[in-house]
């Protein structure tokens, strides 16, 4: 405790002020030092939260895009078989009516007029374009080489 009281006495009262001071000020900085240290932790642990919440919500987006793609792809996928049963459906249409106005202006009728050969074409032309066979091909070749006339020269 001498040596205590020997160190103050070597001091005076506004010194010993001036040191208390300044070591109440050096705790102060080392208290705020501390207080900057843990915010910057803080910030830095609240921005690596708001990343991994962002790549959380990231991917729940792609998960629900995944869906929808897969969902969509089967939809499209039936659609792509109703197409495809049209089509086919389509097709048997134009072999049935180009086979029919075959026998009617071939066997009954011996000749054709042009408007008539005209709708016939256009029909075959979907046909081929659905990629029908060539069974067609020859009913149209004995259609185009029937005599040509006006539906008013049916009595000449």
């Amino acid at each position: 405790m001498q040596t205590f009281l020997d160190l103050i006495s070597q001091y005076s009262v506004g010194e010993i002020i001036v040191f208390l001071v300044m070591l109440f000020l050096s705790f102060k900085q080392i208290v705020e030092f501390i207080d900057w240290i843990k915010g910057k932790i803080e910030k830095r642990d609240k921005k690596q939260l708001n990343q991994y919440q962002e790549e959380k919500d990231l991917y729940k987006e792609i998960e629900y895009f995944k869906e929808y793609v897969q969902q969509s792809q089967k939809y499209l996928s039936k659609m792509q078989e109703q197409i495809d049963l049209l089509i086919e459906s389509d097709k048997d249409a134009i072999k049935a009516y180009i086979t029919k106005e075959h026998h009617h202006f071939c066997y009954e009728q011996k000749w054709i007029d042009d408007y008539s050969l005209d709708c016939l074409e256009k029909r075959f032309g979907h046909y081929v374009e659905e990629h029908g066979n060539s069974f067609i091909e020859s009913l149209m070749t004995e259609l185009r080489n029937l005599p040509r006339r006006e539906p008013d020269d049916e009595g000449a």
